[in-house]
């Protein structure tokens, strides 16, 4: 299966000035086929060093010495990597800290030789072993789960995949095209981006398989929040676990997370779930400049999900319920808002940590409030996800009158392209390219 990501972890193998690179991102979102795919495909031989599976392994890093570190590998029986032709490759590296901080040592002492690792749960970690990752002489990639596009061209639709990944998003694709991707984005909504899971669908058509795959990816989530502790309370963890799909596309509130507890209790929880990569906070922003963080207020946030399929299977939402007409109704709307959040959050630089973030009137009793906002070259671009009519776009509207440095907003939604003098309405799986859009 073809993943974007996997250009710039080509770029970063050959780039004179190489630093150790390491992939994050949350649990089963293809890390570690990533890192094989990338040796298989450069002609390189691969020595993986898997610290869940091999513990004793970390025996090696009583050193931080790269010659030390390799030899003692060596005694443990693993390949010896040789510099040019080798991929040395940390799995799991959240399991062993001092591997973290060993990279550096790597980059300094033997920059010839690509060193790879993937982590989850690395904020834990670091937090443990009262380290940070090594500035300056590591590298970081963002991995996602599959997007839109990497769906089609999993299940062999290159040509519509294509399409999308060079479309101008304000240029409709054929009508042919359009209805085609229509139909896809409905199972695409149901199986969602975790690659296990777009493999039993795209190879096998298996609808169950797929599932399955998603139960067992959220029965492992589940099973690390005892790794959470004893920072915060593995109850409310459980309980914000099993209410999060609901909350989509709501304003977060902790009473409605866990009636039961204190608000100090719970955002400990909520923030040791983002850090898994399990949920993700969006927060307000008053969209005045670049960048949207310098506006922002992290007092006032949404939830999204790190996946659509993980959200339909935790919300126990079936294959059939995706043929509701109006892709816009499903769940009241929010999982058109969830897919359009991890479109847009899987779009940006894969160096950054992905942020995202929304509009509200910050007034009494007021109830405008705009989906998503992201930056389109030097301009804001608001983004609202929306089947009614573009006469019922208030907020929208309101957003362009008070916010004159955005000249366009956009709306997502189940139809074709439509242009207004100050909307461009756009359908919804224009939302992964959005980022190519400028003002």
């Amino acid at each position: 299966m073809f993943r974007r990501i996997s250009i710039d972890l080509q770029t970063w193998l050959h780039r004179k000035d190489r630093r150790p690179l390491l992939l994050r991102g949350a649990r089963q979102v293809g890390k570690t086929w990533l890192a094989r795919a990338l040796a298989r495909e450069q002609g390189l031989d691969l020595v993986e060093v898997n610290f869940e599976l091999r513990p004793d392994a970390k025996e090696a890093f009583r050193s931080l010495q790269p010659a030390e570190i390799l030899k003692n590998l060596a005694f443990l029986g693993f390949p010896v990597p040789k510099p040019g032709t080798s991929l040395l490759f940390f799995d799991e590296i959240q399991d062993c800290p001092a591997a973290i901080a060993a990279m550096r040592y790597f980059y300094e002492m033997m920059p010839e030789l690509a060193v790879l690792a993937s982590g989850s749960l690395l904020e834990f970690a670091m937090e443990a072993g009262a380290f940070s990752l090594p500035v300056g002489r590591v590298d970081t990639l963002w991995v996602h789960p599959m997007g839109f596009a990497e769906f089609l061209r999993a299940k062999g639709h290159e040509t519509l995949a294509g399409a999308l990944d060079s479309q101008n998003p304000a240029e409709p694709l054929p009508a042919v095209a359009h209805r085609k991707a229509m139909e896809e984005l409905r199972e695409y909504f149901f199986c969602g981006g975790m690659p296990a899971a777009v493999k039993g669908l795209a190879e096998d058509r298996d609808v169950e398989a797929c599932r399955r795959v998603h139960l067992s990816i959220l029965q492992t989530y589940r099973q690390d929040f005892a790794k959470y502790a004893p920072r915060i309370k593995a109850d409310i963890a459980e309980r914000l676990f099993l209410r999060a799909p609901g909350l989509v596309g709501g304003r977060l509130k902790f009473s409605a997370i866990d009636p039961d507890h204190r608000a100090s209790e719970v955002r400990p929880a909520v923030e040791a779930v983002e850090k898994a990569g399990v949920i993700r906070r969006v927060f307000h922003s008053a969209g005045q400049s670049l960048p949207l963080a310098t506006d922002s207020n992290p007092r006032i946030a949404k939830l999204v999900m790190l996946d659509v399929g993980l959200m339909h299977a935790a919300l126990r939402i079936d294959a059939e319920f995706i043929q509701e007409p109006d892709l816009l109704a499903i769940h009241r709307g929010a999982v058109a808002e969830q897919f359009a959040a991890q479109e847009l959050l899987a779009c940006g630089p894969a160096d950054r940590e992905p942020e995202l973030y929304f509009w509200v009137r910050e007034e009494l009793n007021s109830q405008a409030e705009v989906d998503f906002l992201i930056a389109s070259g030097s301009k804001v671009l608001p983004i609202e996800i929306k089947a009614g009519s573009s006469g019922t776009l208030k907020s929208l509207k309101l957003f362009l009158d008070s916010h004159r440095q955005s000249p366009l907003g956009i709306r997502l939604y189940s139809g074709g392209h439509l242009r207004e003098e100050r909307i461009l309405h756009l359908p919804l799986y224009a939302a992964g390219s959005l980022h190519r859009l400028r003002l």
